[in-house]
C-alpha cells in the first residue's frame, strides 16, 4: 500500500487509458514511464481492459503503479485485483466499492463532487477522492477543501491541461487525473508515440512546477 502511494505521490499525474488502443498500452506506458509518469489507470469500459491490467501490471508494476478506472461494482474491483491492479477508480463514491477495494489492500480512490461525498468516502476507508468532474469546480475548490481538511489528498480529474494541473497542484491538490489531453485519439495516427511523448513532457513539468 505505501509503495502504491508513493508512485502516485512522487510523479502527481496518473495517466488514464481510455478506449480501444490496439495493443499498443505497453508501448504507451513505456513512453509514459520514460518521461517521469508514475501511475497509469485503464479504465474497465475499455476493450479487453482486465488484460491490459495484467500485462501493464507484470511489465512495469515494480516501476510505476497500474491501476483500474470506471470501477462501478464490488466485483469488478475484485477482478480488477485478481488482475493485477494496485489501486481502483470510480467517478463515484460507492462505500460497497471501497470496502471491497480495502479488503484487498489497494488503494481506493472514489469519485466525489461535495465536501460531504470527499468526508464520507475518507470515513469508509478510502485514501484519496477523485475530484470529478474538476472542470465544474476548478481549483478554487480545492484550494478550499483544503482549509478544513488540510491532510486529505485531493486528484482533480476531467478536462485537466498541463496548465490547469500546474494550478490545481498549487492550490493544493495531491496529484491530478489526465485522460483525452494527455492520450488523445491521435495515438493511432503516424508518429504518435513523439506526440505522446511531448504532451507526457508538459504534464511531468506542470507537475514538478517547471516551464
Amino acid at each position: 500500500m505505501n509503495e502504491i502511494m508513493d508512485f502516485v505521490r512522487s510523479g502527481r499525474i496518473i495517466a488514464i487509458l481510455r478506449g480501444d488502443f490496439g495493443g499498443r498500452e505497453e508501448e504507451m506506458t513505456a513512453i509514459l514511464s520514460e518521461t517521469g509518469i508514475t501511475a497509469v489507470e485503464v479504465t474497465l469500459n475499455s476493450p479487453g481492459a482486465l488484460n491490459s491490467i495484467k500485462r501493464l501490471a507484470v511489465q512495469f508494476g515494480s516501476r510505476l503503479a497500474v491501476g483500474a478506472g470506471t470501477v462501478l461494482l464490488p466485483d469488478e474491483a475484485a477482478r480488477a485485483a485478481d488482475a493485477g491492479a494496485q489501486f481502483i477508480v470510480s467517478p463515484n463514491r460507492d462505500v460497497r466499492v471501497i470496502a471491497a477495494t480495502k479488503a484487498r489492500r489497494l488503494a481506493s480512490f472514489p469519485g466525489c463532487f461535495t465536501p460531504s461525498e470527499v468526508v464520507e468516502a475518507l470515513q469508509a476507508g478510502a485514501d484519496a477522492a477523485k475530484i470529478f468532474p474538476a472542470e465544474s469546480l476548478g481549483p478554487g475548490f480545492v484550494k478550499a477543501m483544503r482549509g478544513p481538511l488540510p491532510e486529505v489528498r485531493l486528484i482533480p480529474t476531467g478536462g485537466v491541461t498541463p496548465e490547469t494541473a500546474r494550478t490545481y497542484l498549487a492550490a493544493g491538490a495531491w496529484a491530478v487525473g489526465v485522460g483525452s489531453e494527455l492520450i488523445g485519439k491521435d495515438v493511432q495516427a503516424h508518429g504518435w508515440q513523439e506526440r505522446l511523448r511531448e504532451r507526457a513532457r508538459g504534464f511531468v513539468a506542470a507537475a514538478r512546477g517547471k516551464g
